[in-house]
């Protein structure tokens, strides 16, 4: 499993925790990741690599950020969380099992989206 605290460490970013609100957020001046505290641990492992995926883009944060852009950058934080969470033999070995999402996602300690985000990125590189 990866270990997130040295993929935060090797990209110079700090981990904090915040109470409410959102589940995660980019601070980039800071170089910073917050993430909500009370998230369980599959939730806390996704957000915080989906942050790290922000950080790693070396994303910008603003109100001012047009749609388009705010969109480019979840997208690419989520394939970059799903790369790093997911293997391909390990989603093969685990969709050999049972080949429902959730029944992936649970066996590879993601959530579904993830799981979604990654076919979805394999479904393109197939193409």
């Amino acid at each position: 499993m990866t270990d997130l605290d040295v993929v935060a460490a090797r990209l110079n970013v700090a981990i904090q925790f915040h109470s409410g609100g959102e589940k995660g957020r980019w601070h980039p001046r800071s170089r910073t990741v917050s993430v909500r505290r009370d998230l369980g641990p599959v939730a806390y492992r996704c957000t915080l690599a989906h942050e790290l995926g922000h950080a790693r883009h070396h994303h910008i944060v603003g109100e001012d950020l047009p749609e388009w852009i705010v969109q480019r950058q979840e997208r690419e934080a989520d394939e970059w969380a799903a790369q790093l969470l997911i293997s391909e033999d390990d989603y093969a070995r685990s969709e050999s099992v049972c080949p429902h999402p959730g029944a992936i996602a649970r066996d590879l300690e993601v959530t579904v989206h993830l799981i979604e985000v990654w076919q979805r990125m394999y479904e393109r590189i197939a193409s």
